[in-house]
């Protein structure tokens, strides 16, 4: 095991009333890349779908995790706030228009607003408020990180290990919290990484999350490719008050905190369309020259489609298919 290619596949959120794992959606990405590249099928060691956010089909409710209750919380909301269902509640203290009041808007506005308002919003944007708040972000790397560390806990013995990152969405932040607790220097995170400051793993993901930061430190866990599609990242880099304060004097981030040099080939990705309201571009952000390239593609004119499509973009594929191959030792 002197060197071993593992590819995490990360899901970001999930807009929608009754998901599924993302089993199908992971093995179609991989059967896409490999047409592209054929040299993956037996260079890449070992691949981790990682699956947070959503019960598995069958599951008691008295056994999910925290975070496997988004889903149903959000269904509630749903069924409670969602506008046709407030239309039909008869309760006297329900006061509506009439539908002459809102022909206009029914009409014309609202085909566009209501996908985005009860499905992106509703479904979807409502994982990133549960990331954003201490407990759900517990939670959430609680049930990710620990997904990550199972995966690589085989090749410890391995003498490099690569890591290749293809993420959507939201998780395109809990990815890059993940690659910044093992490659970002104790004087930038100024202690530990607050999954193990703060307790938010068990002992075992801890102690396996000290030894991979370890192994990043010596050269022996590398970053080697990292793609992002559709992801948030300039709005939750809001979260942290130090980032604020960069950004406020018009400071960039140095990207070798996520275990990419800021000089050199290329090792990061980014895709985004413009028409997507969730998918933001992030390349400017960083201090790179090479190493970072940013892509606008079209996955679909309409604002709640286009934000789940990249997965099936000839552009996205080839780019990151060729990325992967470029990097595999």
């Amino acid at each position: 095991m002197a060197t071993i290619n593992v590819l995490i596949l990360m899901h970001g959120m999930t807009p929608d009333p009754n998901p599924l794992d993302h089993a199908s959606d992971y093995a179609a990405l991989w059967q896409a890349l490999t047409l592209r590249q054929p040299a993956l099928t037996e260079s890449v060691d070992a691949r981790l779908g990682i699956e947070w956010g959503h019960e598995v089909p069958g599951m008691r409710a008295d056994m999910l995790r925290p975070d496997q209750r988004i889903t149903r919380a959000e269904n509630v909301l749903w069924e409670r706030v969602g506008f046709e269902r407030v239309r039909n509640d008869r309760n006297p203290d329900n006061h509506l228009l009439g539908r002459g009041a809102e022909l206009g808007s029914r009409l014309t506005t609202r085909r566009l607003t209501d996908p985005i308002k009860e499905t992106v919003l509703l479904l979807g944007v409502t994982d990133a408020f549960y990331y954003c708040a201490p407990d759900g972000e517990r939670a959430i790397r609680g049930a990710v990180y620990t997904q990550f560390l199972d995966g690589l806990e085989p090749y410890r013995g391995a003498e490099n290990v690569r890591l290749h990152v293809i993420a959507q969405s939201l998780g395109v932040t809990v990815a890059f919290d993940f690659l910044f607790g093992l490659f970002a220097p104790d004087e930038v995170i100024g202690g530990e990484p607050d999954f193990i400051g703060e307790g938010q793993g068990g002992a075992e993901a801890i102690e396996r999350y000290r030894f991979w930061r370890g192994r990043a430190r010596d050269g022996g866990l590398v970053l080697a490719s990292k793609s992002s599609t559709g992801g948030l990242l300039p709005l939750l880099m809001m979260r942290k008050q130090s980032l604020v304060e960069r950004f406020s004097i018009g400071q960039f981030v140095d990207p070798a905190v996520i275990g990419v040099p800021g000089r050199g080939d290329v090792r990061w990705k980014i895709f985004y369309d413009a028409d997507d309201i969730l998918g933001f571009p992030t390349r400017r952000l960083f201090d790179a020259e090479g190493t970072i390239q940013e892509y606008q593609v079209n996955t679909d004119w309409r604002p709640d489609l286009a934000h789940s499509r990249y997965w099936t973009n000839d552009r996205v594929l080839d780019e990151i298919a060729k990325l992967i191959a470029d990097n595999l030792s």
